[in-house]
């Protein structure tokens, strides 16, 4: 049995073990975004890229997160009360705005970029080289299949399912 530095067992269920890496992974970059000049949410700092992409409707961006537009508008209006982002009326669509980010929010999406990689880069020293496109290709099909199984309605894994057919 192996364990990593905190005692905590490393060879524990694959599936297990993903969900943990993903939750480590969630407080550790929570804990990066917080601690910059201007402190961020994932959330927060997610809708930030998004837009400065070009995703710049509340319809796109929470079609994009898979959340719901009522979820992206609390979190737009966090971000413009905070100056990070402006909201204006679609000239196109007057039902509709158009997001876009503050010089402000430019600058703080930045310095999270530059952060979340510099992160990353240290966690992927944990990982010999050979082995980092194999992780790349692994990590992109679980992302997609994820993806794939939370847009089904009433989404649920293979155990759950199994549980439903039984009753």
């Amino acid at each position: 049995m192996s364990s990593g530095p905190s005692g905590e067992r490393r060879d524990e269920d694959l599936g297990v073990l993903l969900v943990s890496v993903s939750a480590r992974l969630t407080r550790l970059y929570g804990r990066v975004l917080g601690q910059l000049d201007t402190p961020l949410t994932f959330r927060q700092h997610r809708m930030l890229r998004r837009v400065s992409e070009g995703h710049t409707s509340m319809a796109a961006l929470a079609a994009f997160g898979n959340l719901t537009v009522p979820t992206v508008s609390e979190s737009v209006e966090v971000l413009v009360r905070r100056g990070l982002m402006n909201r204006q009326e679609n000239p196109q669509n007057r039902r509709s705005l158009l997001l876009s980010l503050t010089p402000e929010g430019q600058a703080a999406k930045e310095a999270a970029d530059v952060a979340l990689a510099d992160a990353g880069e240290q966690l992927l020293q944990a990982v010999p080289q050979e082995r980092q496109q194999i992780l790349q290709e692994s990590l992109a099909s679980i992302f997609d299949a994820a993806t794939e199984i939370f847009q089904q309605p009433n989404a649920a894994g293979p155990a759950t399912a199994a549980a439903r057919g039984s009753k």
